[in-house]
């Protein structure tokens, strides 16, 4: 049964109304940004600030990043237990962003006491992006079930737009408040933003007839969610296996995996060198990083037309290239390390990353099947997530050892490796899918 998704302008509900659904959607993500601007980047900087090695500023950041390589085992439980009368994927929405607000209050009382400490610091922002994580897992999934197909390369920007926004919040805003009230200003100050953001999964319906609340009389489980039900764990299991063991899908994994190695190497690396071997203020890193999330930002829903006209694939393959080239002309060139360079050279490399991003995660959207969206989604996402976090213990590993040309170098391969794989997917060909509409 077909969804009537613009039905009348009063309608309230997110498969009812685009705006409402891309204004929960792009919130959502924004509050998903705020701990990895605020522990990813302001916490980093500020503690090689006052001493921390690359080394152990590397380890910091693989503890906490671990849950987003793990949140696949999220998807599985969302898709087997549901409570499909307050929506398909909105009570998972509410359930994480409560766990995040709550332990950003709890990260204030029990790491703003006394001096920073690494181990403690490490496990709150474990315990905030594991409902971080939670909760893109579900958003996701609600992006995946009410979106429409024209929609898709739009919202995928906008994700991660407003993602690089709270992520800027929180590293500049974070990092501001961490300077003034240290780690508990900037912790009440994150759970406050995130109660606010709260109101809009709690308010707003996914569609028309369920319930809002669970004290609310009457509602209806919507045909359509109530057929994509699972019933049973294992055949679930043994369906999405199967699905991730297609030639197509292996492709999609090598190349994901091969550009967010990347993205771990320079995101472990980069704020503890600017810092420690360019000399830069912590304040003055944060700022720029955040100017170039915003740009990235802007950047991505500019060319989210331009996506769906060329497709994703081809998109790719010209961004790897360019990116890798301007990578190897960067290390080899000394002159253009000069000045401006640095700030340049990370302009270039974080837009490319953040463009990358929106592209292979939309091209994505093809690949999965709606009734596991969530597993199947999440286990992709996962994979990119681990690959992070590989490449950031490389760092830890070997960050105070290796040079920086020896590093970048092996981030260059990973950029170039990328495209090749996603090639071979055949994913994100948009002329050739719009040709056969029209012939259809």
């Amino acid at each position: 049964m077909a969804e009537a998704s613009e039905r009348t302008p009063l309608d309230l509900s997110l498969v009812g109304n685009v705006y409402l659904r891309f204004t929960v959607i792009g919130f959502m993500y924004f509050s998903q940004g705020l701990p990895l601007g605020l522990f990813g980047v302001a916490f980093p900087t500020h503690l090689a600030e006052i001493g921390f090695t690359k080394a152990e500023i590397a380890q910091f950041l693989a503890v906490i990043g671990l849950p987003w390589a793990f949140k696949f085992l999220a998807g599985p439980l969302m898709d087997r237990v549901a409570f499909l009368i307050y929506g398909h994927r909105r009570p998972w929405v509410v359930i994480a962003q409560i766990g995040l607000m709550l332990t950003f209050v709890a990260s204030a009382v029990i790491a703003g006491a006394g001096e920073p400490n690494l181990y403690v610091l490490a496990g709150c922002g474990f315990v905030l992006n594991l409902f971080a994580s939670t909760q893109d897992v579900a958003v996701d999934g609600l992006a995946i079930g009410i979106l429409k197909e024209k929609e898709r390369s739009q919202a995928t920007a906008l994700m991660f737009g407003s993602q690089s926004i709270g992520r800027l919040t929180g590293m500049v805003g974070g990092g501001f408040l961490l300077g003034l009230f240290g780690v508990s200003g900037a912790c009440i100050a994150a759970a406050l933003t995130v109660f606010l953001l709260l109101m809009l999964p709690v308010m707003l319906k996914e569609r028309t007839m369920e319930k809002r609340f669970p004290w609310s009389e009457g509602g209806q489980i919507a045909p359509e969610i109530l057929a994509l039900k699972v019933d049973q764990f294992l055949p679930m299991l043994l369906d999405i296996l199967k699905k991730l063991a297609t030639p197509i899908s292996l492709f999609f994994i090598i190349a994901f995996f091969c550009d967010s190695v990347a993205g771990g190497l320079l995101g472990a690396y980069l704020p503890a060198f600017s810092v420690i071997d360019l000399h830069w203020d912590d304040g003055a890193y944060n700022a720029w990083y955040g100017t170039i999330g915003l740009i990235a930002a802007a950047t991505g829903l500019a060319l989210s037309p331009v996506f769906d006209i060329y497709g994703q694939r081809t998109c790719i393959v010209v961004l790897g290239v360019i990116t890798a080239v301007g990578m190897v002309a960067f290390i080899t060139v000394p002159a253009l390390q000069q000045g401006w360079g640095w700030h340049a050279f990370m302009l270039g490399f974080w837009v490319s990353q953040h463009l990358y991003a929106v592209l292979i995660i939309s091209a994505c959207m093809e690949l999965v099947d709606p009734k596991v969206a969530a597993s199947q989604f999440a286990i992709y996402m996962s994979i990119a997530n681990l690959s992070t976090t590989i490449g950031t213990t490389v760092i830890a590993m070997v960050g105070d050892v290796w040079a920086f040309e020896v590093i970048f170098l092996l981030a260059a391969f990973f950029v170039l490796t990328a495209p090749v794989f996603f090639w071979l997917t055949n994913l994100g060909i948009r002329k050739r899918k719009m040709v056969a509409l029209e012939a259809a």
